[in-house]
């Protein structure tokens, strides 16, 4: 099977984004879509690749440099990662994976962090993880704000 791995483009890739976006759990319209998609285009620190099979889009991941108290380097975070679920297990998500390593070299990053959430369903993605060398290392928290 042969993929492409590029940068997004939102014009030809909305549909496809909103429906792989929708695979991940998260609700969203095109509109949301469309207006996430003006805030992160924005920051220079962002980049979303997306995986290409035969003119289709089938996988995309949201990637952010950040830095951190934590240590001297910047890192980069995946913020989002898809592979549409007629795909999986065909070596998409690890091509994925390998073309956002390359990217973090590129620009001279030392590590890559990523979060899952801790529901049920989310244990396959974290096999795939591990799978792949990342470590378990911490419990994320959050708070919605009124």
């Amino acid at each position: 099977m042969t993929f492409l791995i590029r940068p997004l483009q939102l014009e030809q890739d909305l549909y496809a984004i909103h429906d792989l976006t929708a695979q991940l759990g998260y609700p969203t319209t095109l509109e949301n879509i469309q207006q996430r998609w003006q805030n992160i285009h924005q920051d220079p620190n962002y980049q979303t690749l997306v995986v290409e099979h035969e003119q289709r889009v089938i996988g995309y991941a949201g990637l952010i440099q950040e830095y951190s108290w934590e240590f001297d380097e910047g890192y980069l975070r995946i913020q989002a990662f898809v592979v549409d679920e007629a795909y999986r297990g065909q070596g998409v998500g690890k091509r994925l994976i390998a073309a956002i390593e390359d990217l973090a070299k590129q620009r001279g990053l030392k590590l890559i962090q990523v979060n899952s959430g801790n529901r049920e369903e989310r244990l396959s993605a974290h096999a795939f993880y591990q799978s792949l060398g990342f470590d378990a290392y911490s419990i994320g928290f959050r708070k919605y704000l009124n």
